[in-house]
């Protein structure tokens, strides 16, 4: 089930979102296409163990108008579905943050500034100095 507002996804059994107060729905409708046109490669930034981390990271980098996607093992929050590397997870043990590769140096600073070193831990790629 998921919240149309947030777009978050929970377990069955629960009916409203409780941050939203919305009630779940069992699909989400698909985002406005042009939410990732014009960007070809993706990257798979970070893989963060908590929802919530997930959902922090992914509303900051929006309101810095970086484009980005919560991928998860039991779903997504985006446009796409599951990509990159495979393995297995139990249920809500894995969210992958993936960004179009010409903003990966500024969401890995959003990343940093706001999760510190569980950003650190979670990070998949090697950033650079630039």
């Amino acid at each position: 089930m998921f919240c149309p507002k947030c777009r978050y996804e929970y377990e069955a059994g629960v009916e409203v979102c409780p941050d939203c107060d919305e009630p779940l729905v069992a699909s989400l409708p698909v985002e406005d296409a042009d939410d990732g046109e014009g960007y070809e490669d993706w990257v798979q930034l970070a893989r963060l163990t908590s929802q919530q981390s997930a959902a922090m990271i992914l509303e900051v980098l929006r309101e810095k108008d970086i484009p980005a996607v919560i991928l998860s093992g039991a779903g997504h929050f985006g446009l796409t579905g599951q990509m990159g590397p495979s393995s297995y997870r139990p249920i809500d043990g894995a969210y992958s943050v993936v960004v179009p590769e010409d903003f990966v140096v500024d969401a890995d600073r959003e990343g940093q500034a706001i999760l510190g070193e569980e950003w650190e831990r979670s990070r998949l790629v090697d950033i650079g100095e630039e």
